[in-house]
């Protein structure tokens, strides 16, 4: 990573430069003759869109997911050809000059890659702009991924902190809390020296994800609506699990109490 941008790219070759063709060619249509500049070489097309480097490290995701489960691809491997990949591209990246509306593709980038500390800074950049324009969805999609770097760099407290704060948001910008919370805080921040505010935390996302508004109509909208008191119920297991000796204590019953009365008021419905 350097600082100032001009984003300094070389093409990748830990994947194979057929695969990031065969990928390209799917993501980019329409050029029958000429040659075509290669998208993710800086040299010919200048500052390298992160939004085009996440969508070829997808597909080389699916097709390396396909090797796994059928040509026994160690997931390991896997895990490490992806890595490297990004890592093209985020040991060249100049994080001073990237636009602001764009901080969280970056963002991403560097998260995906395993840099936690940069993911975490470019997270907080867009937070930043998403609060001071009321971008709801912005703000909440980012200030929990901002959360989720701060527990993995042991900053258990003020990741808390900031994944409550989006508890605040309107119902339509609630959907992300509890899986966020659930799935990629709370595995970061256990048996950090937090887990009691932790299971807390999880708890009230449970009463967040019961306000979530929807279109019921939609798939997107179904399916949250028909896995909400699964994930519930993943969530009081995962209270229970975060008390661990103490779980019947009179705060545990109390959180557990309170999520199984949200799960008994979603089944009535």
């Amino acid at each position: 990573m350097r600082s100032g941008i001009r984003v300094g790219i070389t093409r990748p070759s830990s994947l194979g430069l057929a695969s990031v063709g065969l990928a390209l060619a799917v993501l980019v249509s329409g050029c029958q003759t000429g040659v075509m500049a290669y998208p993710l070489d800086p040299e010919q097309v200048g500052q390298v869109d992160a939004d085009l480097v996440l969508r070829t490290y997808n597909a080389h995701r699916e097709r390396l997911e396909v090797r796994v489960a059928k040509q026994g691809l160690d997931p390991k491997e896997k895990d490490r050809l992806l890595k490297e990949f990004l890592k093209t591209y985020t040991d060249t990246t100049d994080t001073g000059q990237i636009p602001i509306e764009q901080a969280y593709q970056y963002a991403d980038m560097f998260r995906l890659a395993g840099d936690w500390k940069t993911a975490e800074n470019l997270y907080g950049a867009s937070v930043k702009w998403a609060e001071g324009r009321k971008d709801y969805d912005r703000f909440t999609n980012d200030a929990l991924r901002q959360a989720w770097c701060l527990a993995e760099l042991g900053q258990v407290k003020p990741a808390l902190a900031l994944a409550r704060r989006t508890y605040t948001v309107p119902p339509a910008a609630k959907a992300p809390i509890l899986f966020a919370v659930l799935y990629e805080i709370t595995p970061a921040a256990r048996g950090k020296g937090h887990d009691q505010e932790l299971a807390e935390l999880i708890t009230d996302a449970c009463a967040q994800h019961v306000q979530v508004r929807v279109d019921p109509a939609s798939a997107s909208g179904q399916a949250l609506i028909q896995g909400r008191a699964y994930h519930m119920g993943v969530a009081m297991n995962k209270v229970i699990e975060l008390f661990g000796n103490d779980a019947r204590s009179p705060k545990a019953r109390e959180l557990v109490g309170d999520i199984a009365t949200l799960l008994a008021a979603e089944r009535r419905f």
